[in-house]
């Protein structure tokens, strides 16, 4: 084999099957994010008060959170590209269900199909990058695959806010179903497990059954740091899991006057503010070997921009720009959390610590979705809108308090979490 060739199985090739699973995951975080866009039409379509449109959000991750877990096992046991052409044709199911949807309970199943099918995205994309590059570009590897589904949350922003609005939800969706059925062709084609063993950065991982997985989490499940480092990671995540997947769009609309398509905008800033500060501050962490601190600095920044994007009075268009642009860049350090918990656990453990890690960050969105529609039903007295949205700004600023409180949170909870200086500990 030339030199070049050998260049290009070891340096070239991780790469683009790295991005070819990313690109899943990029789907996928787009179909997660299109309820908030359609907010209003749904509500109107269902007749729904903003407790049940919470839940449509919710049942995406009734699915995605408790399948974190199990998925590197799955793939493991049916290879990464089985999984993913499987994974996308499911998860185009759950679109043609959710489109053609009369009933709340149908349209759920829909969202419940997608997540499922959603589920294993983030995980594989984790695994192939462990397994076809170098340790010390896995936390560059996370930043770079969450970036993928900022730019996934960019197109949606501003391909269905004004979609919806010419052509209503169901049909803005359809491009969705044929967007699924061609990247599962991509994938059947060109994905490949693991590369060729004279190829690889790194020793493969001996595979598990489900009895050793479940032997795992015991062990897991006993160690603060599994439960400090998800926190952290949860709370971060909290302004994409509860924000901007469903509440923003009715959010800016409703405080600060905003039309649907200048809303897309300011949302778009924090996308790409994510797509920058996921792989700028990966890349940095594993340059100056240091995780907690980043993740320390993050958190303040994280809670003073969210507190002044909700509480100071009537802030100009540029200044939301400005301010959702910042957020994005200090939450895209929350996939530091990934390399935490492979660095704080033995080898042997390290992925099952990831999916663990990744199953409460997805809680997130499980627990605080409906409690927000709960928060705006309750503080608004509004049961029922008959395709309006009545909510006041108090009610609004009132129930996604919690977000600026979860980030205050993950600051001191970061404290008790242990440097790894990016080394992994011996087995």
């Amino acid at each position: 084999m030339t030199k070049t060739n050998i260049t290009f199985h070891k340096n070239v090739l991780p790469w683009i099957m790295f991005s070819i699973a990313a690109s899943f995951y990029c789907y996928a975080y787009f179909l997660r994010i299109t309820p908030s866009m359609m907010q209003d039409q749904l509500i109107k379509h269902f007749s729904i008060s903003a407790t049940q449109f919470g839940m449509i959000g919710a049942f995406y991750y009734f699915a995605y959170t408790p399948l974190q877990i199990p998925v590197g096992v799955i793939v493991d046991s049916f290879g990464a590209r089985r999984v993913l052409v499987s994974a996308s044709l499911l998860c185009s199911f759950g679109v043609t269900l959710f489109i053609s949807a009369d009933t709340l309970p149908l349209a759920c199943l829909g969202r419940f199909i997608m997540g499922f099918g959603s589920a294993f995205g983030y995980i594989t994309v984790l695994k192939i990058a462990a397994l076809w590059l170098p340790t010390n570009r896995f936390a560059t590897a996370a930043g770079l695959a969450t970036a993928f589904g900022m730019l996934a949350a960019v197109f949606a922003d501003n391909y269905l806010a004004e979609f919806v609005q010419l052509v209503g939800y169901d049909d803005a969706l359809y491009s969705s179903l044929g967007a699924g059925i061609v990247l599962a062709f991509i994938m059947f084609l060109f994905l490949r497990n693991r590369p060729h063993p004279k190829h690889a950065h790194n020793e493969p991982p001996e595979r598990m059954t489900f009895k050793e997985l479940f032997t795992e989490l015991g062990t897991i499940a006993l160690r603060p740091q599994t439960w400090y480092i998800g926190l952290v990671g949860c709370l971060l995540y909290l302004p994409a899991s509860v924000f901007l997947d469903l509440w923003a769009p009715g959010y800016f609309e409703t405080v600060h006057h905003l039309d649907p398509k200048t809303t897309a905008h300011v949302i778009s800033m924090t996308f790409f503010g994510w797509i920058i500060g996921g792989p700028a501050i990966g890349w940095l962490s594993d340059h100056i070997c240091l995780r907690r601190t980043p993740l320390l600095v993050a958190s303040v920044i994280a809670t003073i921009t969210i507190s002044l994007i909700f509480y100071i009075p009537h802030p100009s268009v540029t200044t939301l720009y400005i301010l959702m642009f910042i957020l994005g860049i200090v939450c895209g350090s929350h996939p530091l959390v990934f390399s935490l918990s492979r660095e704080n656990s033995s080898n042997k453990l390290s992925a099952t610590a990831t999916a663990t890690t990744n199953f409460l960050i997805m809680m997130g969105g499980v627990i605080f979705q409906p409690v927000v529609g709960m928060l705006l039903t309750w503080h608004s007295g509004v049961t029922a809108t008959n395709g309006a949205t009545q909510f006041s700004p108090a009610d609004y600023n009132f129930a996604l308090s919690i977000i600026p409180i979860g980030l205050i949170t993950a600051l001191f909870i970061t404290l008790l979490i242990k440097e790894t200086h990016c080394h992994l500990p011996p087995d």
